[in-house]
């Protein structure tokens, strides 16, 4: 899968007034860093943390126009100030995009530029043909599972420990995360499973998460 351009980004999802999508460039690094150190702060550590290495940005991440990388970041500017980050990973040979880091600076929240990062990040998905989009909530406050429950995302299951926290100074703790998906393939491209392959287990777990889809022999 490849990432799509700027020009074709910017077709995809339309911001507000004054605002505008772009590459992070390269130079902007240390300004990235520290826009999720300020409007971002629990990522000091966890999964996220790897979004204060600068080193992790010059070897992963997509930089201006270097669309091969695994992971996309693409800021939204006003008068050229970057007020908000969104970020992918695309995971070839599954053709899935992961929904990873993203932050809107306060005095912007307002505006919706998180909303129209996620219907950006499932347009992108579906231009590249990746069969799903999917994202981790955690399980310490509500806010990103009511998000992600807005979007049209189904709760799919909960990683033990998938993820840390740190829930004090100096204290770090495993938390659970919940896997948040939505399908973006036809429905024709989905192998139904049958419930004759499937644990009894496994079978009243799908069928809670996916009533509609099971087939009985």
């Amino acid at each position: 899968m490849k990432w799509p351009t700027i020009d074709q980004i910017r077709s995809f999802t339309v911001l507000p007034s004054g605002y505008t999508w772009d590459y992070l460039k390269r130079k902007e690094i240390d300004v990235a860093i520290i826009f999720f150190q300020t409007w971002f702060p629990s990522i000091t550590v966890g999964l996220g943390s790897l979004f204060l290495n600068q080193q992790f940005y010059e070897d992963n991440v997509v930089l201006e126009d270097d669309l091969e990388r695994g992971i996309f970041a693409i800021v939204v500017r006003q008068n050229h100030e970057i007020v908000a980050i969104a970020t992918w990973e695309k995971i070839d040979g599954a053709d899935v995009i992961f929904g990873r880091v993203g932050a809107v600076a306060k005095y912007h929240r307002q505006t919706k530029l998180a909303v129209a990062a996620q219907d950006l990040g499932e347009k992108m998905g579906r231009f590249m043909g990746a069969g799903l989009i999917y994202g981790m909530a955690t399980t310490s406050a509500p806010y990103m599972q009511q998000a992600l429950e807005h979007a049209g995302y189904k709760a799919v299951g909960i990683m033990p420990g998938f993820d840390q926290e740190e829930t004090e100074p100096g204290i770090v703790r495993r938390v659970y995360e919940v896997i948040y998906a939505k399908r973006l393939a036809p429905h024709s491209n989905f192998l139904i499973p049958s419930v004759q392959n499937l644990t009894p287990t496994v079978a009243r777990l799908y069928a809670e998460i996916f009533p509609e889809t099971i087939m009985i022999d």
